[in-house]
C-alpha cells in the first residue's frame, strides 16, 4: 500500500511539474541582470451593453428629478474668433518640438466664470416642491425632506463641455452629477471630489449644453446645508477635433465602398486601423487593445489630447493603475488631476467606420503624478484615481536597452489625430542621424514599416513582441518630418524606458 501511495505521489508531482512547464510565457528580449515584468489582466470583462444601460438609468433618474431651468440659471460663455483659431492651430507653440511630426493636439479652450454656489442661508422649512431660483440655479424640495438643484452651462457650437469645480465640499448625504440631453450622465461627485482636494474637472459630455445637478437626501439639517459649497470656476469649450471620428461619416461609408486609404479620412494615408491586425507575430496586440487609452487633459487655458497606456509592476498580488505617457503631454499635478482616459476606443472591425458611439467608451477621471522628466526621455508616470474597466491589461516592460538593438521589431497602438486605435510596426534604427536634444540611448530611433504615428499619438507605449514596453512616443523627426508617411527620410523617436527606468523603479519594481 505504501509503495502504491508513494508511486501516486511521485506521479502527481511529475504531472504538476510538466503542467507548469507547459504554461507558455511570452518571449522577451530581456537579458540577464535586467528587470522585467509581464502583462497582467484585471479580473472580469467589460460589458459595453451593461455600461450603456447603467448610464441610461442614471440619466433617466436625473431627468426625472431635474428642475426646469430659467434663463438666469444657465451660464453661458462665448469664444472669440481668435479663441477658435487658437483651438484649430495644430502647430501651436506649446504642442511639442518644432522639428517633430508628432505632437499633442489642442482640442479646446476654457473660460473663467467664477460662479459661487452655497446653501448656507437656506432654511429647510422654506423649501418648496415648486421650483425656484436659488444660488444661480433652480431648486425644489423632494419627498422625504431632500432637495434637487440644477444649473446649466452652455457654449455655442461646442462639440463637448467640461466644467471646473473648486472649493468643492459636500456633506455625506449629497452628490453632484453632470449630464447632457443625449443620455450621457456621470457622477456621483461626493465629499471633496475625485481628487480629494476640492478641485477637479468633471467628465466630458458632448454637445453645447451641460447640466450640473445636486441631490441632497433628506431629512436635511441646517448644518448639512451650511456645508454645501463649491465654485463653478471655468467652463471648457471643446471643438470638433475632439470628436472627429464620432462626427464624420465619409462618403465611402454611405456608398458601401471598402476603405483602403487610411483609418479615418483626416489621417495620413499610411495610418493603419488596429482592428485589421491580429495574432501571428503580434500575439500581444490583443492584450494591448485593452491597455492603451486616448487621453484628454487641461494645460494652461487649453484642452489637449494625447495617448498613453496602463503599465504593470512586478508585484503580481496587486494591480495598481499605473499609467505611462509623455512629459510633453503631462508634466505637473494640475494637468494630471484633469486627466480623462478613454479606454477600448477602437473601430468595430477592420474596414468599418472610423467612429463609434462615444457613450460606450469607458473612462477614468483624474490621476496623481508620480514622476516625469523632459530631459530623461520625455516620460510621465501616473497613478489613475479610478480603476480602468474590468478586463483591462497592464502592459509588461523590460529595462534591457533597445536603442542599440539593430532591427529589433517593435509595435504600438496609438490614437493619431484622435482616431480610434491605430497599429504601427517599427524596426529599431541604430544609424539614423540623431535629432536635436534627442540623443540615442535616452531615446530609441526606429523606422516605420507598417502604419505611422501623428499628432495625438504622443505618449503611446512602444512594445516588443512580448508586449513589454521599451519606450513611449516623443515624436518623429528627419529631413521631411511634415510627411509622416516618408519612412526613408524620417525616424520615429521614443523615450527609452531603459534610460528612465531608475526614475520609476520604486513603483514598478518595488523591493
Amino acid at each position: 500500500m505504501n509503495k502504491i501511495f508513494t508511486f501516486l505521489c511521485l506521479f502527481l508531482s511529475l504531472a504538476l511539474v510538466f503542467a507548469f512547464a507547459g504554461m507558455e510565457k511570452p518571449v522577451s528580449n530581456a537579458s540577464p541582470g535586467y528587470s522585467q515584468a509581464y502583462m497582467e489582466r484585471s479580473p472580469g470583462n467589460f460589458d459595453s451593453v451593461e455600461y450603456v444601460k447603467a448610464q441610461q438609468e442614471r440619466f433617466d433618474w436625473l431627468m426625472a428629478e431635474s428642475v426646469p431651468l430659467s434663463p438666469d440659471s444657465i451660464i453661458s460663455i462665448r469664444l472669440s474668433a481668435e479663441d477658435l483659431a487658437g483651438i484649430e492651430n495644430h502647430q501651436c507653440e506649446t504642442c511639442g518640438a518644432a522639428n517633430s511630426s508628432v505632437y499633442k493636439i489642442r482640442v479646446g479652450l476654457f473660460k473663467p466664470v467664477n460662479v459661487s454656489v452655497s446653501f448656507a442661508d437656506l432654511v429647510p422649512a422654506s423649501m418648496s416642491t415648486s421650483g425656484r431660483f436659488y444660488s444661480h440655479g433652480m431648486m425644489q424640495a423632494t419627498p422625504g425632506g431632500g432637495l434637487v438643484w440644477t444649473i446649466g452651462a452652455e457654449s455655442r457650437d461646442a462639440t463637448a463641455l467640461r466644467i471646473h469645480l473648486t472649493e468643492f465640499s459636500l456633506p455625506g448625504n449629497a452628490a453632484l452629477y453632470i449630464y447632457n440631453m443625449d443620455g450621457q450622465a456621470f457622477g456621483p461627485y461626493t465629499d471633496r471630489g475625485p481628487n480629494k482636494t476640492g478641485d477637479f474637472w468633471t467628465n466630458t459630455v458632448t454637445g453645447p449644453v451641460a447640466y450640473l445637478q445636486l441631490r441632497l437626501y433628506g431629512p436635511i439639517s441646517v448644518e448639512q446645508l451650511q456645508s454645501v459649497r463649491f465654485v463653478i470656476e471655468d467652463i471648457a469649450h471643446i471643438g470638433p477635433k475632439f470628436l472627429l471620428p464620432f462626427l464624420q461619416q465619409p462618403d465611402w461609408i454611405r456608398e458601401g465602398v471598402s476603405r483602403t486609404e487610411s483609418l479615418c479620412d483626416y489621417n495620413a494615408p499610411c495610418v493603419e486601423d488596429a482592428s485589421c491586425y491580429h495574432g501571428g507575430t503580434w500575439n500581444a496586440i490583443e492584450a494591448a487593445r485593452k491597455a492603451v487609452a486616448y487621453i484628454q487633459y487641461i494645460s494652461g487655458p487649453w484642452i489637449y489630447m494625447c495617448s498613453g497606456g496602463l503599465i504593470a509592476d512586478t508585484d503580481t498580488r496587486t494591480q495598481i493603475p499605473y499609467f505611462l505617457t509623455a512629459d510633453h503631454c503631462i508634466k505637473n499635478q494640475s494637468q494630471a488631476s484633469s486627466l480623462e482616459c478613454y479606454f477600448r476606443y477602437k473601430t468595430t472591425s477592420c474596414g468599418s467606420a472610423c467612429y463609434d458611439p462615444v457613450g460606450v467608451v469607458p473612462r477614468t477621471l483624474g490621476s496623481q503624478i508620480l514622476s516625469s522628466s523632459a530631459y530623461h526621455g520625455d516620460y510621465c508616470l501616473l497613478k489613475l484615481n479610478e480603476n480602468p474597466p474590468a478586463g483591462s491589461v497592464f502592459l509588461g516592460w523590460t529595462s534591457a536597452p533597445a536603442a542599440y538593438s539593430k532591427n529589433l521589431e517593435l509595435f504600438r497602438l496609438s490614437h493619431p489625430a484622435g482616431a480610434p486605435q491605430a497599429f504601427s510596426k517599427h524596426l529599431v534604427n541604430t544609424t539614423f542621424k540623431e535629432c536635436k536634444n534627442w540623443p540615442r540611448g535616452r531615446w530609441v530611433y526606429s523606422t516605420d514599416v507598417i502604419g505611422a504615428t501623428e499628432g495625438g499619438s504622443s505618449g503611446s507605449p512602444v512594445c516588443n513582441a512580448a508586449g513589454q514596453i521599451v519606450g513611449h512616443l516623443t515624436g518623429g523627426c528627419g529631413s521631411n518630418w511634415s510627411d509622416v508617411c516618408d519612412f526613408v527620410n524620417n525616424a520615429t523617436v521614443d523615450g527609452a524606458f531603459a534610460h528612465y527606468f531608475s526614475k520609476i523603479q520604486q513603483w514598478l519594481d518595488p523591493q
